[in-house]
């Protein structure tokens, strides 16, 4: 006796942006035959993917907890120059990407900290720490870019065997989220928040505690990504990471993560990642310019919020 297979709302979200990515990487073939499906074009977009999905990671739990962080692009570009400027100033490198990434943490912590204490709208606190990143890191890169890095800052995003780090980085940084949703007390709770806020709290879970450690994990992978990208290029570009907030949140949305908190997980954001950064890559292929390709994230995120309402109001637990 067969048995019905009965799909949940997040697994048939999985399947339709699964779906879209295929279709994607088929458009992609059929517009650039010869280019879109070389080693070197498939290394581009996983080294591309890599950031978002470090980042990504995070920002799926802050979303998940009921909140928006618009401040990954911002704290990510502080992060690049002040690992620049103390690795230049003659600080071992390591430690100078450590400090780093304590700074992202303590801007995320600040930014969570507000925004629960103060009960003050997310999308709002984490724009104006958007802001204040960007604009320390226009200040210490004198509104440039850094040059003359040590040697050593290389080797943080180095390419190994034809395997570039930051791909490492990435697989490592996707498999402690989702051990850390699966089997942490601190997720359940994120969950429990963005479900029913007032629940939580009559469950005496701090909402306080939850959103300070979400926006704090996600300003310290924010700068991290600062630090490799600025490793790559042994430079460090105050203007680097301009769309990441905006790709970090349809990454989730498309991979079924509610806008409005509660549901969501890491796996599923991947999918959402690599198809932005695969409809990314077809869009540079094509020559489209940058305000273009803003316009076609701003109607692919519209179409994901939708897609998401209406798998969840058509398809019942």
């Amino acid at each position: 006796m067969s048995k019905k297979i009965k799909l949940t709302p997040d697994s048939l979200q999985s399947l339709a942006v699964l779906a879209a990515l295929i279709l994607a990487c088929v458009v992609g073939v059929v517009l650039e035959p010869t280019l879109f499906l070389t080693v070197s074009n498939f290394t581009n977009m996983l080294v591309s993917a890599s950031s978002i999905i470090i980042v990504a990671s995070a920002v799926t739990m802050v979303i998940i907890s009921g909140n928006l962080n618009l401040s990954v692009g911002g704290l990510s570009a502080m992060g690049a120059v002040t690992f620049a400027l103390m690795a230049k100033s003659g600080i071992p490198v390591l430690m100078a990407a450590l400090l780093a990434v304590l700074l992202g943490v303590a801007v995320g912590a600040l930014t969570g900290f507000i925004i629960s204490w103060f009960n003050l709208p997310s999308f709002i606190v984490s724009l104006a720490f958007d802001y204040i990143g960007r604009g320390i890191a226009l200040i210490g890169a004198g509104g440039a870019v850094v040059f003359g890095l040590p040697a050593a800052v290389g080797m943080i995003g180095a390419t190994i065997n034809g395997i570039p780090l930051c791909a490492v980085y990435a697989i490592l940084t996707v498999s402690f989220f989702i051990w850390f949703q699966r089997k942490t007390v601190f997720s359940a709770k994120t969950y429990a928040i963005g479900s029913n806020e007032t629940t939580s709290l009559l469950s005496g879970i701090s909402r306080k505690q939850v959103v300070t450690v979400v926006f704090a994990l996600s300003g310290a992978l924010a700068a991290f990504v600062g630090i490799v990208v600025t490793s790559r290029f042994s430079a460090a570009d105050s203007g680097i990471s301009s769309s990441l907030s905006n790709d970090c949140i349809i990454a989730a949305v498309l991979g079924g993560t509610d806008i409005n908190g509660g549901r969501g997980t890491v796996i599923s954001m991947l999918i959402g990642a690599f198809f932005i950064t695969v409809l990314t890559n077809i869009m540079n292929m094509q020559g489209m310019t940058v305000y273009t390709q803003n316009v076609v994230r701003g109607v692919v995120l519209i179409l994901a919020i939708c897609l998401n309402n209406i798998i969840r109001e058509k398809v019942k637990l």
